[in-house]
């Protein structure tokens, strides 16, 4: 009787949890998107000499620049200086705060890889100094291959994605602080919506 007593027992909790929902964790996967920038941190690729606007040099180094955002060594490059930009994103905090204002999970930015990388045409008012040693002149209007605006070059940029996640209890709604600096507010739903993957941007 004893024993039988005990499977019923067992048999109901089994039933009981069950039939309780469960508080599964919430994993929020968060991306912040960086501006690239060109600091001592080096990576990137450098801009290509500046040439007459129009001229056939400024379209050949269009097309080189074409060619050469496409390279994987491109890529590799953009990667390298995400990583080690002077303020680089890489191990920042994140924090989640749910409804009531009270931490609801923490992590860090894990990961970094660039994206969106493009080539700009810039213009300037006079070519790239190859006289060696320091500009001659006092200003560029003093510069006898002065032209206001008649040069162009090529120059590289990209974005740098850095990802982390943070493993949440459920709240009827969030908001998500990097490095202490408060971002967007989310409901649940709109998460849900968002299969728990948000991205932010530095802008």
């Amino acid at each position: 009787m004893q024993r039988f007593l005990k499977f019923v027992i067992i048999l109901s909790l089994i039933q009981f949890s069950i039939a309780q929902p469960t508080q599964a964790a919430l994993r929020l996967s968060i991306s912040y998107v960086v501006p690239f920038y060109y600091g001592e941190g080096g990576g990137g690729l450098d801009p290509l000499p500046a040439c007459l606007v129009d001229s056939k040099c400024s379209k050949d180094n269009q097309k080189k620049a074409a060619l050469l955002i496409k390279k994987l060594s491109t890529k590799t490059a953009f990667d390298l200086g995400c990583k080690k930009q002077d303020d680089s994103s890489l191990g920042s905090r994140l924090k989640v705060t749910n409804a009531s204002g009270a931490t609801a999970g923490l992590g860090n930015l894990t990961s970094v890889a660039s994206t969106n990388i493009h080539w700009e045409l810039n213009t300037e008012s006079t070519p790239d100094w190859s006289g060696g040693g320091e500009y001659p002149y006092e200003s560029e209007e003093d510069d006898p291959a002065y032209i206001e605006d008649g040069y162009e070059y090529v120059s590289f940029t990209a974005d740098c994605i850095y990802s982390g996640s943070v493993t949440l209890v459920k709240s009827n709604a969030y908001t998500i602080f990097i490095d202490g600096s408060r971002g967007p507010e989310y409901s649940y739903s709109e998460l849900v919506k968002q299969k728990w993957k948000v991205t932010l941007s530095d802008s």
